[in-house]
């Protein structure tokens, strides 16, 4: 976005955040509806306390939230924080994407990315869960957008989806061997090969890193606690997603900085 006018750069960052609000407001009803195999479509939103349907004035995306003080018309029962936290994040990831890539196919692929990281990391939270619908559709994604976007290409999509599939199988098989236990469950296979699509073999290999980082630590962390056993699950497909993230940003910068310590 270098030389544009001031007004221009404040004109789309404000719009890339708008249009990342109600991507947001929309991803909370994907999250809420198909781990439970519901319509995304239909009906219109409602409340889950009372099912009352949520009028169009009561789903402006974190205003509505913050004039009804958290809480339903009709019922009056709190609202859930994190749809305003899922609609804030998702508007920062959008106005990110805008910001590093401008508005460029780049940027609105990236924001795509972004979103579908986003969702699948919401429902394993919440049902340790990864959809197919979202996994399988986020690989078609990915690799027809890598015929359009600077950061890959055809061949390496194709090669980070196959890298992605491949190791994560690779080391569920290990820690099988090692304990006897399934440590992760295919849904994170197909969705480390979505990000593979997207992201490319060294994306993927990053995205892999960090997750199993950041996952060590948060089950270190939360074993320390008292919270986790040695049997209990972790939803790995949030730390991917955070890796992911991650590597789309700041991937270059990462793996420049390593490879000018070899």
């Amino acid at each position: 976005m270098t030389g544009a006018a001031p007004a221009t750069i404040v004109f789309g960052a404000v719009y890339a955040t708008v249009v990342g609000l109600c991507v947001g407001s929309f991803l909370n009803v994907v999250a809420w509806r198909l781990p439970r195999g519901e319509s995304i479509v239909r009906p219109r939103s409602r409340c889950p306390h009372c099912s009352a349907s949520i009028a169009a004035r009561d789903n402006v995306p974190l205003l509505s939230f913050v004039i009804l003080r958290g809480r339903c018309r009709t019922c009056g029962e709190s609202i859930a924080w994190r749809y305003p936290a899922v609609e804030a994040g998702s508007g920062v990831l959008w106005l990110a994407s805008w910001l590093v890539f401008g508005p460029t196919f780049d940027g609105l692929l990236a924001a795509v990315f972004c979103s579908l990281m986003l969702v699948l990391a919401i429902i394993d939270a919440s049902h340790l869960l990864l959809p197919d619908p979202l996994t399988w559709g986020g690989i078609g994604v990915g690799l027809a957008g890598s015929f359009a976007v600077s950061w890959t290409t055809p061949r390496d999509a194709l090669f980070g989806a196959a890298v992605g599939a491949g190791g994560l199988l690779l080391l569920i098989g290990l820690w099988y061997l090692l304990r006897r236990v399934r440590g992760m469950g295919l849904g994170d296979v197909k969705m480390l090969a979505a990000v593979g699509a997207f992201l490319g073999v060294g994306g993927t290999l990053l995205t892999l890193f960090l997750a199993s980082l950041i996952g060590a630590l948060a089950g270190l962390l939360l074993m320390v606690r008292g919270r986790l056993g040695w049997s209990s699950r972790l939803p790995f497909g949030v730390f991917l997603a955070m890796g992911a993230v991650v590597s789309l940003f700041f991937g270059p910068r990462l793996i420049a900085a390593y490879a000018s310590l070899l």
